[in-house]
């Protein structure tokens, strides 16, 4: 019996990597042909294997993931979860999420962001994907004077819910090519919030905006304020500023 499951096991191993090769060889061909067939806007933008047999982890260019057969034949949507015997439930998805969210973070694009510095000592650094009329990231802003002097370094990356061309994305440019940076932004969510008339625009400028907003939808932000850690895990909403360092540890 113990010879029969080995010679099986090695089958097994033996077709899967057959199938794994034939997917390599032909650079995930069927699985992109699947997605076309679904939408022709949708693309990979990663494709990776699973612990599931012939099921393969994607990433697509809107941000939503899926699972898809080697032969694009069947595809679901949702949370995958490994339960294997004698382990803790591992959640599959959340750990893929992680890591492409910590690429994201350290792309080019993310480098380029607004940042409002701890005081002291620096016990922590938070990256926020913000918008100008988004009233929880009105409330969050509020709370940075409070934020900061709990020795948390803020980061923030534009993500105008409205779209490109919006007035709040040009309100987020005009922030990013005005003299003092920080300072417009903060007054631009000041008369946002207060119904006000916005700012003068400064002269236009080279800006991140778009790269901003861009790398927001890959990782798949919907929403505003959505925090992401520096171990990449996201927090998406509003908290106040105790409750967020007690998230990070420091209380």
């Amino acid at each position: 019996m113990h010879l029969m499951i080995t010679k099986f096991a090695t089958a097994f191993t033996f077709i899967f990597a057959l199938l794994a090769a034939h997917v390599w060889a032909g650079e995930y061909t069927e699985i992109k042909s699947s997605l076309a067939r679904i939408n022709p806007d949708l693309k990979a933008s990663s494709i990776e294997v699973t612990p599931m047999f012939g099921i393969y982890n994607i990433l697509l260019n809107n941000g939503d993931r899926i699972y898809m057969s080697a032969d694009g034949e069947f595809f679901f949507a949702g949370t995958m979860y490994q339960n294997s015997f004698g382990e803790n439930l591992v959640n599959i998805t959340e750990q893929s999420s992680l890591k492409d969210r910590l690429v994201a973070m350290g792309s080019p694009a993310a480098q380029q962001a607004w940042v409002f510095p701890a005081q002291g000592e620096r016990k922590a650094t938070i990256t926020i994907f913000t918008d100008i009329d988004c009233f929880y990231c009105q409330k969050l802003h509020a709370e940075m004077p409070a934020i900061n002097a709990l020795g948390i370094e803020v980061k923030y990356l534009a993500f105008p819910r409205a779209g490109i061309g919006s007035s709040s994305y040009q309100a987020l440019v005009d922030s990013w090519c005005a003299k003092n940076a920080n300072e417009f932004l903060t007054e631009a969510k000041l008369r946002s919030h207060n119904k006000q008339a916005p700012q003068a625009s400064p002269k236009p400028c080279e800006n991140p905006v778009l790269a901003h907003y861009t790398l927001g939808q890959q990782i798949g932000i919907n929403g505003t304020p959505a925090i992401v850690f520096d171990s990449g895990e996201l927090l998406p909403g509003y908290l106040p500023a105790n409750e967020l360092a007690k998230r990070l540890g420091i209380l």
